[in-house]
């Protein structure tokens, strides 16, 4: 497994204000404790009652019962006696900007990191401190990424692939490719080099060596981790690189000190990105409309502990999508698929909380012909897709500790970041979730969020998003 954490927690003035916390007077730590509360950890063997994590400097300093944790004097005390306290929660898959429609594309060019930072304000608000942006504009994540990390912004932690490699941008074949014959080819190139960034599909004729050179000179440009396309997006059947080739981009990505996952849409897709070597697979769980996965391939794939970001979704949600959209490319996949994620649970597959979410445009969504589904247990809304993830998997019978960590350690694990996040240790970035309702006795309470902790210091939920753009939008507007 790759170890790589690429920078450390911010804690910049601007930060604290945009947060609702003033700067402290007088010193520069701040200690915060947490106090009373039940502390459920994933790593740990039992939730702790009447618990204390104690936070400085960003960071955990000392997690235990109030009669052996020592408070500092001047600590800032919050109480959350009957509450339950867990680790900031994660999206193992998720698209920061995912909003392709042609007004959006060309209103805010120029602009798109400030739709990410919109985002990523959206799933802080609800509770969701880390995020992994597995495709989106790299230059804009770039952007709201540093920013967040500066202090500049509020938003949950970035992490981003930037393109996913052997796709070509918005405005082509492999997403809105109809749409580029309403604008310039200018505006139409420019829209997906933004993407791209020379790992389109043209590297599909590429030789390996060719390839390796693609990739080498891509880990340089600023991602956090690589992503390639196993499988097509439109033509979900089709592989899209041999097994030599997909060997070489998972090298050059762990050459560069990188975990690397791929996009798989069937059976072969996801056993030949296995035998490359890949750290994650995407929607691992997605294998056509008719296949699921043989238990050969689960096997091999909580044999060699490779993490599976699914997509879980909800039995209300699949039998409105059977009901109201029975023709839609997905409805039959998302069968499969909830086949697969019970069939993942029995066999021990580290699984990943994902959604694919992104902003939902409110009016696109008014005006969409099949909302008698899309509005039913959400799945790619940004702010509410995690928490009918998290359902789905209680549905399916997954153990309410591995529910817990299948949006926390498991995430961290897999992106080689456990020694950061994803757990309530000594030494780890204070991110910390604080619920009115223990989500251990049913996913639902997720949702009861009471408050906030990002990098030790407590996040003015009410404020977020501080500048909305697309989530706020009316049609009469």
């Amino acid at each position: 497994m790759i170890s790589k954490f690429r920078r450390g927690s911010p804690g910049a003035a601007l930060a604290m204000v945009l947060s609702g916390m003033a700067a402290p007077t007088g010193s520069v730590a701040q200690t915060v404790a947490v106090t009373g509360a039940t502390v459920i950890d994933p790593l740990a063997d039992a939730p702790l009652a009447n618990g204390v994590v104690v936070m400085q400097n960003g960071r955990i300093t000392a997690v235990g019962s109030a009669d052996a944790v020592d408070v500092p004097a001047g600590t800032e005390i919050i109480d959350a006696r009957g509450k339950y306290v867990i680790p900031g929660l994660m999206d193992a898959n998720l698209h920061l900007y995912l909003n392709l429609d042609l007004e959006t594309l060309i209103k805010y060019e120029g602009r798109y990191h400030e739709i990410v930072l919109e985002a990523a304000q959206l799933t802080l608000k609800t509770g969701q401190t880390t995020v992994f942006d597995t495709w989106g504009p790299l230059g804009a994540l770039a952007r709201a990424r540093d920013m967040i990390d500066a202090g500049e912004a509020p938003g949950s932690r970035i992490y981003f692939a930037g393109n996913i490699i052997g796709f070509d941008g918005p405005l082509s074949r492999d997403f809105r490719g109809e749409a580029a014959a309403h604008v310039s080819d200018a505006f139409a190139g420019r829209t997906n080099e933004a993407w791209e960034n020379g790992t389109g599909r043209d590297l599909m004729w590429m030789t390996p060596d060719s390839v390796r050179a693609a990739i080498r000179a891509y880990t340089g440009t600023g991602v956090d981790f690589l992503k390639y396309g196993s499988s097509s997006h439109v033509e979900m059947y089709f592989i899209s690189f041999s097994e030599r080739v997909q060997r070489v981009i998972v090298e050059e990505g762990h050459r560069a000190g990188m975990t690397v996952q791929t996009h798989t849409t069937s059976v072969e897709s996801l056993d030949m990105a296995i035998e490359a070597g890949v750290d994650i697979i995407t929607h691992g769980d997605i294998s056509g409309p008719v296949v699921p996965i043989p238990m050969e391939t689960m096997r091999k794939l909580a044999d060699r502990d490779i993490a599976v970001s699914v997509l879980p979704i909800t039995r209300r949600r699949l039998e409105a999508l059977q009901e109201h959209n029975p023709d839609g490319t997905l409805t039959p996949y998302m069968a499969i698929g909830r086949e697969n994620q019970a069939r993942m649970i029995e066999a021990g597959v580290s699984m990943l909380l994902s959604t694919d979410a992104g902003i939902k445009h409110p009016v696109l969504l008014a005006e969409s012909a099949t909302i008698a589904s899309d509005t039913v247990d959400q799945r790619t809304k940004l702010g509410e897709g995690h928490f009918n993830a998290l359902a789905a998997l209680e549905e399916l019978g997954m153990a309410p500790m591995e529910i817990l960590r299948s949006a926390t350690s498991n995430v961290a694990r897999a992106y080689a970041m456990e020694d950061e996040i994803g757990s309530l240790r000594p030494g780890m970035i204070a991110d910390l979730v604080i619920l009115d309702a223990n989500p251990l006795e049913a996913a639902r309470h997720y949702r009861s969020i009471h408050a906030v902790i990002k990098d030790g210091r407590r996040v003015n939920l009410d404020a977020l998003p501080v500048a909305p753009i697309i989530s706020v939008l009316k049609r009469d507007g």
